[in-house]
Formats: C-alpha cells, structure tokens, sequence
C-alpha cells in the first residue's frame, strides 16, 4: 500500500467511524426522548391511579354512610 492509498484509506475509515458515531448519538438521543416521555407517563398513571383510589375510598365510605342512615330500608 502507498502512502497515498494507505491515507485514503484511513480517511475513508475515519469518515466511517466519524458516520457511525453521529448516527449513534441519534439514535441515542432519541431513545433518550422516548425513556423521558415513558418516565413522564408512568409518573401521570401513578398520579391518576392515586387519585382513582381516592375517589373510590370517598365513594365507598358515602355509600356506607346512606346504607346506614338508609336501615335496611328501601
């Protein structure tokens, strides 16, 4: 190999890896993204989950409440 060939070519690696590296940090940042976004959904659930429980423990303790002021009675 000639100099001139073998710094061509090693050029042509160096713009390969140069490519592969870019296209890796995309990649990565996307997924980034893409694991925030599931972060901040999961965090959502967890809230609307608490708060459905909240609401069923009210609804709960409200039906409770008119079944004993209701007796038995219909």
């Amino acid at each position: 190999m000639t100099s001139s060939n073998l710094e061509r070519w090693t050029d042509d690696r160096l713009d390969a890896l140069t490519a592969s590296t870019q296209s890796l940090l995309a990649a990565t940042q996307a997924n980034t993204k893409a694991i925030k976004r599931l972060i901040n959904n999961q965090l959502s659930m967890q809230t609307l989950h608490g708060q459905v429980a909240e609401q069923s423990l009210q609804l709960k303790r409200t039906v409770d409440y008119l079944l004993s002021k209701d007796g038995g009675q219909s």
